[in-house]
């Protein structure tokens, strides 16, 4: 672990930058090498259920919606399952949903059972709605559809996060789960430092434990802030179970992830991050006793149990993502009170954002 940490301390700008041209240019390749298609998303019904009509979920691994509410319900929705370093589907990867797919949204949830939702984006960023408020104000209840969904507890453990307990009621069934909506990572940039993502996502698999659900990451389109997120989910996972090596690529990491989401982790700037990011997390590691470091080994491994049955029920076919495995070893909507308004972009990116 030490040599990889240094060589992950040792990589320049121009490098990352060199890097992430042959992940952009490969990725075109990778969708001829494997036959992804986007034609659900394409059709005419659907595009208007997308948020940016160049990201498309591939037809091989988008999430298909079984639970039907209402006679006009279809199938489709801008989201695709992700495989973590145990070959399970460790996550949906979703763009935040619009004002029209706020039930499928939570239909997607209710369908999966997820009990972990991470948000990495504001509802309103540099004066553009990038996510429609899917949960209600704090101790209040909205409905979306046929789902009731509750606030139980709102918390700010500190001020790059906000937690949210939900639960969710449909037919004579409830559900709860946590929310943790991240608000300092500026859009098509990064965070100013590591450690606020590093504790969120502490506290999001705190959350999951053994639960065998997906956890549900979205920021706007699903693609850039979402890619990062499960890169260095995948990162940790791989050091818990002793299976990082010391030639680990970040490349190849972000390609397999690639052809599973479109567009993972959409910017140079991005890119680089997953490198420091996983340096601080693996100095965190050497400086934790291995009786802590692989405490949460055995969830894991239960984890890998539960998901080992039933990822074939997961996927919208029996074979869709048996073969996107790969451990990497390569270099009606809430009406706020005025006292609860949207969590719109205070945060000034290093550089000019894109629109996403």
């Amino acid at each position: 672990m030490d040599l990889l940490l240094s060589a992950l301390r040792a990589v320049d700008p121009a490098a990352v930058e060199q890097e992430y041209q042959v992940v952009r240019s490969q990725s075109l390749q990778l969708k001829k090498d494997h036959g992804l298609t986007t034609e659900v998303g394409s059709l005419k019904d659907n595009a208007k259920k997308n948020r940016y009509k160049d990201i498309l979920p591939y037809d091989q691994t988008r999430v298909v919606l079984s639970l039907q509410t209402s006679g006009s319900d279809s199938d489709y929705i801008n989201a695709s399952f992700v495989q973590g370093a145990s070959g399970d589907c460790r996550y949906i990867a979703s763009q935040a949903p619009l004002s029209s797919t706020l039930t499928d949204f939570w239909r997607m949830i209710w369908q999966h059972k997820i009990k972990v939702i991470v948000m990495a984006c504001r509802e309103i960023e540099m004066g553009k709605r990038k996510c429609e408020c899917y949960w209600a104000a704090p101790h209040q209840s909205a409905a979306f559809g046929p789902f009731t969904v509750t606030t139980q507890v709102e918390s700010r453990p500190n001020q790059d996060v906000v937690v949210r307990t939900l639960v969710v009621c449909y037919q004579q069934d409830v559900h709860s789960l946590v929310q943790f909506q991240y608000l300092s990572w500026p859009d098509h940039d990064v965070p100013y430092e590591t450690t606020g993502i590093l504790d969120l996502l502490d506290r999001a698999r705190s959350s999951q434990g053994a639960e065998s659900s997906p956890i549900l990451v979205h920021c706007s389109a699903g693609c850039g802030r979402t890619g990062v997120i499960c890169a260095l989910d995948y990162i940790h996972d791989l050091v818990v179970t002793k299976k990082i090596t010391e030639d680990f690529s970040v490349l190849d990491l972000v390609l397999e992830l690639r052809r599973q989401r479109p567009s993972a982790v959409q910017t140079k700037d991005q890119y680089g991050f997953i490198f420091t990011a996983a340096a601080s997390m693996l100095e965190r590691f050497l400086q934790t006793p291995d009786d802590q470091l692989y405490s949460n080994l055995p969830e894991v491994k239960k984890r890998e149990k539960k998901t080992s049955a039933a990822a074939s029920s997961s996927v919208n076919s029996s074979s869709a993502m048996n073969d996107t495995y790969a451990v990497v070893n390569k270099a009606k909507q809430p009406h706020r009170t005025t006292s609860e308004p949207a969590y719109s972009s205070v945060v000034i990116p290093r550089s000019n954002p894109g629109s996403r």
